[in-house]
């Protein structure tokens, strides 16, 4: 089937005729979509923040051990490896100062760690004024490196900014879209979605391709079916198969 056949008995969809500034307004997947992108800003600004003071603190704790700290013998208590993602090995310590008595747990490298056992002595640097701020004495203790703080919010309203850009691109097509009649030429399979290529005929009779996400993914439109192309006229290369799973226009 030509285009010239599918033009001349396809018409728009209901609502979207040829005129623009069509009310549009958010569909469910659109909604869901700008909470997950909210939480994501929100998440990554507390984590900044949180990664900014922890830096702070450990920076602090490591210089007040290095202009302050006096060592002492501790006793090591446990040697383990946490089995979470890094399986990080670490070694848990007691010491007393003035009577009291104190214990923390930390990472150690592993040349280090192979050489600890249960009742072995292990030297800890401590602060006097508080020894609750102590480290042993045979590594540096480690601090966030500070750019992190910076980094994880970027990374973060970055990934929140690209899913509010796919919302405002689909809204500005069915809001403002030239409707062309387009035909389905194939799929495009990644590992989370299936992409539906297309080609579409313009206006003034150009035809052009294009992909993209179809609304209901379990109702793939067969290859060869005539589908409605959303485009923008003044940069074609921006196009979308309607309906579209975000926005939807807004009915009387």
């Amino acid at each position: 089937m030509s285009f010239s056949e599918i033009a001349h008995n396809w018409n728009p969809p209901d609502g979207l005729g040829y005129s623009s500034l069509r009310p549009v307004r958010l569909a469910r997947g659109g909604i869901a979509i700008a909470v997950i992108a909210t939480v994501i800003a929100t998440g990554g600004m507390i984590l900044g923040a949180f990664l900014a003071t922890q830096s702070r603190r450990q920076a602090t704790e490591r210089d007040l051990l290095r202009d302050q700290g006096v060592v002492t013998d501790a006793i090591v208590l446990r040697v383990w490896r946490d089995g979470g993602k890094d399986n990080a090995h670490r070694v848990r310590y007691r010491f007393e100062v003035q009577g009291r008595e104190f214990m923390a747990s930390h990472t150690a490298p592993v040349a280090i760690w192979r050489t600890l056992e249960a009742g072995s002595n292990l030297p800890v640097r401590y602060v006097p004024s508080n020894p609750a701020i102590n480290h042993p004495a045979a590594w540096n203790p480690s601090v966030v490196p500070w750019f992190l703080a910076l980094l994880v919010p970027v990374m973060f309203l970055g990934l929140a900014w690209l899913m509010t850009f796919l919302i405002r691109r689909q809204w500005r097509l069915l809001s403002e879209g030239r409707p062309a009649p387009g035909l389905v030429t194939g799929y495009r399979k990644s590992d989370k979605q299936v992409s539906v290529l297309y080609e579409f005929q313009m206006l003034n009779g150009v035809t052009r391709k294009g992909r993209g996400a179809a609304a209901n993914r379990r109702a793939l439109p067969p290859i060869g079916s005539v589908v409605c192309v959303l485009y923008d006229p003044e940069n074609p290369r921006r196009n979308g198969l309607y309906p579209f799973p975000f926005v939807r226009l807004v009915r009387d």
